[in-house]
């Protein structure tokens, strides 16, 4: 799994400027199953979104087309990990991806 961090570097103005087309985007990702959740930081000073893409690579290429990337809005981290302690909903849709990636 993935944690995307990513920390505003434009103003105000340019990330609400796009904010629409990046909803738009997140919305698809999670509806396509590659992204678990997203939101924003508190206090907004960016965003963070949980994957659950098998691999580094994929993730990448998705985040390359979300419109903050592409307009230079923020700074992307990327931090892997492996969910060892969990609630049983998140055990069951790890093991569902799993059986049906």
């Amino acid at each position: 799994m993935y944690i995307v961090l990513i920390q505003f570097r434009r103003s105000d103005e340019q990330v609400n400027y796009h904010k629409k087309a990046h909803l738009s985007f997140l919305k698809e990702q999670v509806e396509a199953g590659n992204f678990i959740i997203s939101g924003n930081r508190t206090p907004n000073t960016g965003e963070v979104i949980l994957s659950c893409l098998p691999d580094m690579e994929t993730l990448y290429e998705i985040l390359q087309e979300d419109p903050f990337y592409k307009n230079r809005i923020g700074q992307y981290e990327i931090i892997e990990f492996d969910p060892e302690i969990k609630c049983r909903e998140i055990t069951n849709f790890i093991e569902e991806r799993e059986e049906n990636p």
